[in-house]
């Protein structure tokens, strides 16, 4: 039976009593947040004495094996057993853990914790809060409210998470409340600067060669209001980038002046297209992601359709023209 977002001393009695091993699981291709958070969960099991393991059905990428504990991940591939307890993190459904969800024994109990508003409550527990800026956000209120204790080690992957998901502070969801959050983890020794440095801006020559092969892509909508970059295996191979690497393309499409939608599309090695949105100020690309099975945030969100990679483009882009322009013809018509 689901319950819907009960509350912090229900999360940490499940967290602590059961003796048994609990499965950590983020959503596959994991950025800074999920990340963050499925490691700040393994450090509080720490805490415990509660044993755990932590897998993805990916590599993490290079720019975070500076964080405390992440060479604790497992390759989904290389685990055999089966847990009854989990506890997924930084995840809208299911559909998004992978193969690891398959490691959760029939009838086990599964944890929810996150913060995206399309969140279908798939767990058995669920804490999701859709108004947190970051999953690390949620982990940060679930850590204060029961009083547990703070160190280095949890503060720099919880700070990490926030960082990444608010773009270093400068995405639309930094509130006064990120801030204090922020401050308060800042004061556990860590340096702002690094964890900026690592996750937002520090590039290896492979991800710049990645960088130039996929920007000779991208293409602006006639109306100039949408813009996407393609990346396929080729490039990859051609840049001797790893799969997490191609984040790092992301920002790029929507920095365009007077573009409204940037989009990135992802060849993964199964086929699959992987779609990255970001908007600007105006369209809601949950919604658009919703449509293909996938989810996030109103200027944030992602999915994954089936190749080859030049259908996947045409198939998204017919839905997000679309919602541009009724969304935009909405905003004309209320100004008018």
């Amino acid at each position: 039976m689901r319950i819907n977002n009960v509350s912090f001393q229900a999360i940490y009695e499940a967290l602590r009593v059961p003796s048994d091993p609990l499965l950590i699981i983020c959503h596959v291709s994991p950025d800074g947040d999920a990340i963050g958070a499925a490691l700040a969960v393994a450090h509080l099991c720490d805490t415990f004495g509660r044993p755990c393991v932590l897998v993805n059905d990916d590599e993490i990428p290079e720019r975070y094996q500076f964080l405390p504990g992440v060479e604790r991940f497992l390759r989904t591939s290389a685990v055999t057993e089966f847990f009854q307890y989990a506890v997924a993190v930084d995840c809208a459904d299911l559909r998004r853990l992978g193969e690891a969800v398959r490691l959760i024994a029939p009838n086990g109990q599964l944890i929810n914790i996150d913060h995206h508003g399309t969140n279908n409550h798939f767990g058995t527990l669920n804490l999701v809060q859709a108004e947190a800026s970051a999953t690390c956000l949620v982990l940060y209120r679930f850590i204060r409210a029961n009083q547990l204790p703070m160190n280095r080690s949890l503060a720099l992957v919880l700070y990490t998470g926030i960082v990444f998901d608010t773009g270093g502070f400068h995405y639309n969801n930094t509130t006064p409340e990120i801030h204090l959050a922020a401050a308060d983890l800042l004061s556990y020794d860590i340096e702002p600067f690094l964890v900026a440095d690592r996750v937002l801006e520090a590039m290896t020559r492979e991800q710049i060669e990645l960088v130039r092969l996929g920007l000779s892509t991208l293409t602006v909508h006639e109306s100039g209001l949408i813009a996407y970059v393609a990346v396929d295996q080729s490039m990859l191979k051609a840049s001797g980038a790893r799969d997490g690497d191609v984040e790092v393309l992301l920002p790029y499409p929507r920095t365009l002046v007077g573009v409204e939608v940037g989009l990135l599309f992802r060849e993964r090695p199964d086929g699959m297209v992987k779609v990255s949105l970001r908007s600007r100020e105006f369209v809601d690309v949950a919604q658009i992601a919703l449509v293909f099975g996938g989810g996030g945030h109103v200027r944030a969100a992602g999915c994954e359709v089936p190749g080859p990679l030049q259908s996947a483009v045409q198939i998204v882009m017919k839905e997000v023209e679309a919602a541009v322009h009724e969304t935009l013809h909405k905003v004309r018509e209320a100004n008018a």
